[in-house]
């Protein structure tokens, strides 16, 4: 009889329990020495003491509580060198006129020195609190007017300054001031990161950076499938965005070349906090918004958040509406002083009328269309739904000895419907408009993904220094089921298009009941042992040191009625994908950096004969230099970085891959020798206290292995600036913005009857930025994109233009 056989989720639940089990045994090691006798590396810069105590504060991982009037004005010399957290307070405090007592658990307040005791607690004394660090060290950004990002997406707790690889972070000032409202929109302001829109539905959108797809998207540092359409995501629960450019494997299972993308979710506060928000817009755009987050204990240790928005908008393409509805509930608890456990849901249900993808972009003769923008190439009946669930749950301990254990669980469940026809099929007749063809598309999905992530880190001796360790698990598995329908043609229907430059979007609607010719069957599973190691051989260096033990596997099986059942199987067994840093620290404000990653991800793509692509391997170096200044409020880095790929995925836009009688889509066919060279630097926060501005410049160089260039649909070159400006004098209370997005051409081959090639020249669009504080709580912003209307191609794989000149009004109530 033979054991039972756990699955790579169960396995990976076990392997959870005997981390957290395992994160005791530092903490009995370390009990020897008190938390405040180890040793840490400082460097917080001379300057405003309120600046100094919030970067001392993430570094020491420590609460710092101040009144307010007592950080007023004053300054510090700052502080560098390696100290206990009592001496490097006593320094960074010395000749300021302030002491910093312990009010609780790795918890200090600040007073006049010398002054006497009330007896009261510390902590119950003060009547405003300046600088908590609880906030700062997990990178929160709400509630802080800046652009600057604290932390990144490692699980070292590492400071963008400390992470050897490219970070950029958007926060939530940066988000309100501009009017993001999805992931898509943040994305295409983040440094580096291009989004091709070539879809009302956005399901079709792809996200580049480095000149490759991104698919690697977390949720608070849990991994989720690109297949669940995290880029469609409303950003009104959420605090910040982050993005890790270059191979991410180690953070993120599978290492993808391009970036890792991860959404942090907003938290409920201890005290009582509330907004109401209503937005409009160009095209019909209205939309209303809520935020509640209250403490459900009178000492604020169980506490809420929740999140609700509805959005009803038309766009400039004709016959499009769309409907959104958004809700999120999150409940945190203190277990005990060290322990804290949060669960909630996020939930968002959209509905699309007229709502598809490209129109034909060149005539039967070889010459290029000139439609308006708001032709819309989509049949008038068709409708795009989609339901988008999310149940996760978060347990965190803190040990004496500065060591954290996190256990993360989530669920999504999610649903599309759609019914769609667009005519992108042939190429009309200049003249008469004929010869186009509707393409059909009837599509069904229930994709669920369960996921779990568990570590154990922290510091640790060795030859007399400090030194941090990863150890962690996870796992995900990616179950889809979909009935399979005619794919684009369907017997007995009249696919031809009349006219097109008259054609309102007049078809008869498809029939397909009793089409159906089976079902679809999609399995991913994947799990991994991680490890990373940061060393501090010398008080300026620190070497990261990571590995990743990866077993993924995916079955697809495609059972068909008429018995031609298919059946296809990837496996990875084993697979090791190692990662090295250095970062030599060459001053208070400044470190320079490089790093080495291996590529490994698994394609999902197909060849012209239906078979799946070989995996995508390489390697990635980079190095760089990063500043920052001001006690983190700005940041700047530069980085050149170099990829050596193989099985690189290339769009092979002049074939279809047809499976059976179910549909088709674009094939592909893999690069050898792919080698990408580039540049990227960044410039994001506080310039003075008045003035914020994110500004980046992004150079990439993709060639195969004969020298050609290659993902000519990605531009080599881009840059972008946003800022924003404070009127302290003449009229308080407004702050004047503007920026502008500009790329260099892209281009694609084999486009048009003949082999036509598509360009698009190079462009930029510019935005303004208006916002008035009419009173202590309410705040009026408006936002005109697309200033000068410049009229551009969103993608080369098809028909699709970017947004004309556009106007939204927001008003947001604080409560």
């Amino acid at each position: 009889m033979h054991p039972p056989r756990l699955t790579p989720l169960a396995r990976a639940i076990g392997s959870a329990l005997i981390l957290l089990s395992l994160a005791q045994a530092p903490a009995m090691a370390a009990d020897a020495t008190a938390p405040a006798a180890a040793q840490t590396v400082f460097h917080v810069p001379a300057g405003e003491l309120s600046a100094a105590i919030a970067s001392f504060a993430i570094e020491a991982k420590v609460s710092v509580g101040a009144a307010a009037e007592l950080l007023q004005g004053v300054r510090t010399p700052g502080l560098s060198g390696s100290y206990t957290v009592p001496q490097a307070l006593a320094r960074l405090l010395a000749g300021t006129g302030l002491e910093a007592l312990p009010s609780g658990e790795r918890s200090y307040v600040l007073r006049k020195a010398g002054a006497a005791s009330t007896g009261a607690p510390i902590a119950a004394t003060l009547d405003e609190v300046a600088v908590s660090s609880s906030a700062l060290r997990d990178g929160t950004t709400e509630g802080k007017r800046g652009y600057a990002g604290l932390t990144s997406a490692t699980r070292l707790n590492l400071s963008l300054r400390e992470t050897p690889q490219a970070v950029s972070v958007i926060t939530r000032q940066q988000i309100d001031d501009q009017g993001l409202r999805t992931l898509q929109d943040v994305l295409v302001q983040a440094p580096g990161i291009t989004v091709d829109h070539s879809s009302s539905t956005r399901e079709y959108d792809q996200v580049f950076s480095r000149g490759f797809e991104v698919t690697s998207y977390m949720f608070d540092g849990i991994p989720t499938s690109k297949n669940l359409e995290a880029r469609t995501y409303d950003m009104a629960i959420y605090d910040r965005v982050e993005i890790i450019r270059g191979a991410t494997g180690l953070i993120s299972g599978t290492g993808s070349p391009s970036a890792a993308v991860n959404l942090v979710r907003k938290r409920p506060g201890r005290a009582f906090a509330a907004t109401a928000g209503a937005q409009l817009g160009s095209w019909d755009r209205y939309r209303i918004e809520g935020d509640v987050s209250t403490p459900l204990t009178a000492d604020g240790k169980v506490r809420a958040r929740l999140v609700a928005a509805h959005e009803d908008q038309r766009s400039f393409i004709d016959r499009y509406r769309q409907k959104k509805d958004v809700l999120y509930a999150i409940v945190e608890a203190d277990l005990t002083p060290s322990t804290v456990l949060s669960a909630g849901i996020n939930y968002q249900q959209e509905k699309l009328k007229g709502a598809g993808r490209e129109f034909p972009m060149f005539y039967a003769d070889g010459s290029q269309t000139r439609f308006p923008r708001s032709m819309n190439g989509t049949a008038a009946w068709s409708t795009y739904d989609r339901e988008q669930n999310m149940l996760f749950a978060t347990l965190d301990h803190y040990f004496d000895n500065d060591w954290i254990a996190k256990l993360a669980v989530s669920r999504s469940s999610n649903q599309y419907d759609a019914l769609q026809g667009f005519s992108g099929n042939g190429y009309p007749d200049r003249m008469t408009g004929g010869g186009m063809r509707l393409w059909l598309a009837n599509w069904h999905s229930k994709p669920q993904q369960t996921s779990l992530d568990a570590y154990v880190s922290g510091p640790f001796q060795a030859f007399g220094r400090q030194h941090e360790l990863v150890l962690g698990v996870s796992a995900s598995e990616l179950e889809t089921n979909s009935p399979i329908y005619p794919g684009w043609r369907l017997a007995g229907y009249d696919h031809a298009v009349p006219n097109i430059h008259a054609w309102n979007g007049d078809m008869p609607v498809p029939d397909y009941s009793g089409t159906r010719l089976g079902s679809s069957y999609d399995k991913e599973r994947e799990s991994g042992l991680y490890s990373t190691l940061r060393l501090r051989p010398t008080d300026a260096l620190s070497v990261i040191l990571g590995a990743r033990l990866s077993y993924w596997k995916r079955d697809i099986r495609s059972d068909y009625d008429a018995d031609t059942d298919l059946y296809d199987a990837m496996r990875e067994n084993g697979k090791i994908t190692p990662y090295a840093g250095l970062v030599y620290d060459l001053g208070r404000n400044w470190s320079a950096y490089a790093s080495y990653t291996s590529i490994f991800t698994p394609q999902s793509q197909r060849d012209v004969n239906s078979r799946f692509l070989a995996p995508l391997e390489g390697k990635n170096y980079e190095v760089g230099a990063k500043g920052e200044f001001f006690g983190g409020k700005l940041t700047t880095s530069a980085a050149l970085f170099q990829l050596k790929q193989e099985n690189l995925a290339e769009a092979d836009p002049g074939n279809v891959w047809i499976i059976g009688t179910g549909g088709g889509s674009y094939a592909y066919h893999t690069v050898k020798g792919a080698t990408t060279r580039g540049f990227e630097a960044e410039v994001s926060g506080q310039l003075r206290p008045d003035w914020q501005l994110t500004a980046s410049y992004a150079h990439s160089r993709i060639r195969n292995a004969a020298g050609a260039r290659i993902q000519t649909n990605q531009p080599q070159n881009m840059a972008k600036l946003w800022t924003t400006w404070r009127l302290a004098q003449g009229v308080p209370g407004l702050v004047l913005g503007g920026g502008v997005n500009w790329q260099s051409d892209i281009y694609m081959d084999d486009r048009g009857p003949n082999g036509e090639r598509f360009t698009q020249k190079a462009y930029a669009v510019a935005g303004l930025m208006a916002q008035y504080q009419v009173s202590k709580q309410l705040v009026a912003t408006l936002n005109v994109n697309n200033v000068f209307d410049k009229k551009y191609y969103s993608t080369g794989m098809g028909g699709y233009y970017g947004d004309p000149r556009n106007a939204m009004l927001s008003l947001r109530y604080q409560f």
